[in-house]
């Protein structure tokens, strides 16, 4: 058992110190923003920056090192510490305000950047662009125009995958014959940019309204990606899969970037 943790604490050394690295930035950070009294509108702007600095430090430190995102734990120990300071000590004393609200909003993002992102470019654009097309239908039947019918959101189930996939680091009831290392899978959605139409124009068009479907489309792209290369390393199984969402603006386009990652394994 101490051989199977001191393997564990060896695979995940490099997650272990971006969370270490994070917190401590993250702590100098908010201890000179009270000693410098960096204060805007009567509030001590470490309660923003600090998560901030911890979370894009362990987030760096942990794609550069570990390969993966470490779910900025530094950042929610930071946003954490930090309150408490700012609620037992009456100096600085801290208040629910818009920025407390906006110090936790940044926190939930570094914390969990996943599920932030997917609700952000996934569930949030998705139905903004279904709730343009509704509306933009009623203004045609009040101007007395043709009405377009709307098409219906519809989701991109997980395609089948023959390796095992599993969100954790380890099998109930089965054994890891060897770990073959970290992979990676990436699939691209680009929209061009059209000249002659707007952004909304085009948000709006039956042709682009069902975003949720086509990122959809390319997460499962991007685990198929993912699965291929645990083939290549002779894997019958990944672990700790996670998938994150990328939107990156240019001048041509946006573009959507998902990755998926995880931990190709042997097992018995």
């Amino acid at each position: 058992m101490l051989i199977s943790l001191r393997n564990s604490i060896i695979a995940k050394r490099w997650g272990i110190l971006a969370v270490i690295i994070g917190t401590t930035l993250g702590f100098i950070s908010a201890v000179i923003c009270v000693y410098a009294n960096l204060v805007i509108f009567g509030f001590n702007i470490m309660f923003i920056i600090s998560p901030l600095i911890a979370g894009f430090s362990e987030a760096y430190v942990a794609q550069k090192k570990y390969g993966r995102s470490t779910g900025a734990i530094s950042a929610l120990l930071i946003f954490i510490i930090i309150n408490i300071y700012g609620w037992f000590f009456p100096k600085n004393p801290i208040t629910l305000n818009l920025f407390t609200l906006g110090g936790i909003a940044l926190t939930i993002q570094a914390a969990v950047p996943i599920l932030v992102n997917y609700l952000l470019f996934v569930v949030f654009l998705g139905t903004i662009t279904y709730v343009i097309g509704l509306v933009g239908n009623l203004i045609s039947k009040l101007l007395g125009k043709e009405i377009e019918e709307i098409e219906t959101p519809k989701t991109a189930d997980l395609p089948q995958l023959d390796l095992l996939f599993a969100t954790t680091t380890n099998l109930n009831g089965k054994k890891i014959v060897k770990e073959l290392g970290l992979i990676t899978g990436e699939a691209i959605l680009k929209e061009e940019k059209d000249e002659n139409s707007s952004r909304l124009e085009k948000i709006a068009s039956k042709n682009g309204s069902n975003i949720e479907y086509k990122i959809g489309l390319v997460r499962n792209n991007a685990l198929q990606n993912l699965e291929s290369e645990a083939k290549k390393l002779g894997a019958n199984g990944i672990l700790g899969v996670n998938i994150d969402y990328r939107s990156v603006g240019g001048i041509k386009g946006s573009t959507v970037i998902v990755t998926a990652t995880g931990s190709a394994v042997l097992y018995e």
